[in-house]
C-alpha cells in the first residue's frame, strides 16, 4: 500500500486529481466526440461505404465457399475499420434488423442478435494478418443461439475477457453485427470443442455485450466494459465506457442504501487484487463526506445516456481499523464517490463534514500521485495513492445538529440538572429543620418538673 499523510491532505490531493481527472475526462472525449458529430452524422451505409467495407468491399466474403486466409484478411479489415463514436452506433442500433425475424440476408445494416452464447474460441491469424492488425494473434468466434434456436456467429476483436475459451458455456449475450455471409465461416482450432452445426449467418462484430445475473447486470449494464477499465491508474478513456454505463444505472437503483457498509481494506489493498473479481458489485460506503464537487457533463449524448446534465463526486472518508502505510498510521481512508444527486439541503464545497451513506457500485482502484511537500530546504516528492471509486444513485445524509442547538440543549440538560440538585438541597434542609424541631419537642416533654441542684435541700 502506498504512503498517505494526514486525512486533511489526502483530501486535497483527491480533489485536485480526482476531480480533476474526471473533468479532464469527459471534457477530453465529450469534445471529440462532439467535434466529430458536428463535422458529419452519416448513416450507417455511408458510414460503410467511407471506410470501404460496404457490400463491394465485403464481396470477397459473401462469395466464399471456403475460408480461407484471403476470406480472413478481408474479415480482419472490417473489423478493424468497424469502430465507431458512440452517439452514431447508438442511432444505427436503432435502425438494426432483429435476428430471426426474416431469413438473414448480407446487407449494409446491423443485425440485432439476441440470445445465449454457447460457445467461444480464439481465431489465429497469419503472420500477414498479424502485421495488418497491428501484432494482434487472433480475433474471437461467438456462438450465440436465440430463443427459437437459430444459431448466429459473431466476430468480434475480443469476445468478454472472464469468458472461458474452447468449452461450452451459457451466458446472456447481445450483438448488434455487419452480416458478413450466410455461407461459410471461420472453424476455429482443433480442440476448441466449436459445435458442428452451421451457422445461420457470420456477422462482424465491435462487440458482445454480456449482462449476467447480478444486481448491475439486471440494470442491463455490459460487463464486457469492464475489460478496458485499469485500476492503479487515473480515470482514463478506457474507463469512459463503463464509467458512463454505471452512472445511467444508478438513476434505477433504489433511492436510500439498503444492507451493511462494506469492510473497504480489501478494496484499498492492492496486493488482494478484490477489484479484479468484484468488479460491479453492488458496496455500501458509509463516512464522513470532506468534499462534494458537481460535475457538469457536457456533451449531448452522454447526457441523454445519463438522463442529466451533471453528476456529484463526493471524498468520503470511511473508518478503518488501525492501517500502517507507508510508516503512517491512520484510521479513516478516502473513498471517491460519484452520484447522480445529492440531498435536499446538503452542503456542498470543499469544506464540509458530513455523515453520509452510499450505495453503489464498485468500478475501480483509483491511482494518483499527491502534492510534491516542501519540508525545511527539502522537497518530498509526493506518493501515490490508490483509492476506491463507487457509482452510486445519492448519498443519505445524517444532518449533524446545529452548534447553536447543541448549545441550547446542553444548557438545559445543566439546568435541568442543576434544578435537581437544588432541589434536593432544599428538601434536605427542610427535612433536618423538621427532624431538630421534633427532637427538641421531645427532649421538653421528658424533662422533669424542676432539677435537683447539688446542695439543694427541701
Amino acid at each position: 500500500m502506498t504512503a498517505m499523510p494526514s486525512p486533511v491532505c489526502v483530501s486535497d490531493g483527491i480533489s485536485r486529481i480526482v476531480g480533476g481527472g474526471c473533468v479532464a475526462l469527459l471534457a477530453t472525449v465529450g469534445v471529440a466526440c462532439a467535434a466529430s458529430a458536428a463535422e458529419s452524422v452519416p448513416g450507417f451505409a455511408e458510414f460503410l461505404a467511407e471506410k470501404g467495407i460496404d457490400r463491394a468491399g465485403r464481396e470477397v466474403i459473401e462469395a466464399a465457399t471456403v475460408w480461407d486466409d484471403a476470406v480472413q484478411q478481408a474479415a480482419v479489415r472490417v473489423l478493424l475499420r468497424l469502430a465507431a463514436p458512440t452517439e452514431l452506433v447508438a442511432a444505427w442500433r436503432a435502425d438494426a434488423v432483429p435476428f430471426g425475424a426474416e431469413p438473414p440476408a448480407v446487407a449494409d445494416r446491423l443485425v440485432a442478435i439476441r440470445g445465449r452464447a454457447v460457445h467461444v474460441a480464439p481465431q489465429p491469424l497469419t503472420a500477414d494478418q498479424r502485421e495488418l492488425a497491428a501484432g494482434r494473434t487472433h480475433y474471437d468466434v461467438v456462438r450465440i443461439v436465440d430463443a427459437a434456436g437459430l444459431a448466429a456467429d459473431a466476430l468480434v476483436l475480443d469476445a468478454p475477457r472472464a469468458w472461458p475459451r474452447g468449452r461450452p458455456i451459457d451466458e446472456p449475450a447481445v450483438a448488434f453485427g455487419l452480416p458478413l455471409t450466410t455461407g461459410v465461416g471461420p472453424r476455429p482450432e482443433a480442440g476448441s470443442g466449436w459445435p458442428a452445426a452451421s451457422p445461420a449467418v457470420v456477422v462482424a462484430a465491435p462487440a458482445v455485450a454480456w449482462t449476467p445475473a447480478t444486481p448491475l447486470g439486471a440494470l442491463g449494464v455490459d460487463y464486457a466494459l469492464f475489460d478496458t477499465v485499469v485500476d492503479g491508474r487515473k480515470l482514463e478513456p478506457g474507463d469512459a465506457e463503463a464509467f458512463f454505463a454505471l452512472l445511467s444505472a444508478a438513476g434505477r437503483m433504489p433511492a436510500e442504501p439498503a444492507g451493511a457498509p462494506i469492510d473497504i481494506v480489501p478494496l484499498i489493498d492492492p496486493a488482494r487484487k478484490w477489484f479484479a473479481t468484484h468488479r460491479g458489485d453492488e458496496v455500501v460506503i458509509a463516512g464522513d463526506a470532506r468534499r462534494a464537487t458537481r460535475i457538469a457533463i457536457d456533451e449531448p449524448a452522454r447526457r441523454e445516456q445519463i438522463g442529466a446534465d451533471h453528476y456529484w463526486e463526493l471524498f468520503v472518508f470511511v473508518p478503518t481499523p488501525p492501517l500502517d502505510i507507508d510508516g503512517t498510521i491512520t484510521d479513516r481512508f478516502p473513498v471517491v464517490c460519484c452520484v447522480r444527486e445529492l440531498p435536499a439541503g446538503m452542503p456542498s464545497g470543499d469544506q464540509i463534514s458530513e455523515a453520509v451513506t452510499v450505495a453503489g457500485f464498485a468500478l475501480k482502484r483509483y491511482g494518483y500521485p499527491l502534492a510534491d511537500a516542501v519540508i525545511g530546504d527539502d522537497v518530498r516528492k509526493g506518493a501515490r495513492l490508490e483509492a476506491p471509486l463507487v457509482i452510486g444513485r445519492r448519498a443519505a445524509w445524517r444532518p449533524r445538529p446545529a452548534t447553536g442547538t447543541a448549545n441550547e440543549l446542553v444548557f438545559g440538560v445543566f439546568a435541568a440538572l442543576a434544578a435537581l440538585v437544588a432541589g434536593a438541597i432544599a428538601w434536605n434542609a427542610w427535612a433536618m429543620r423538621r427532624d431538630a424541631q421534633r427532637a427538641a419537642a421531645r427532649a421538653r416533654a421528658e424533662l422533669p418538673d424542676r432539677f435537683t441542684l447539688p446542695g439543694d435541700s427541701d
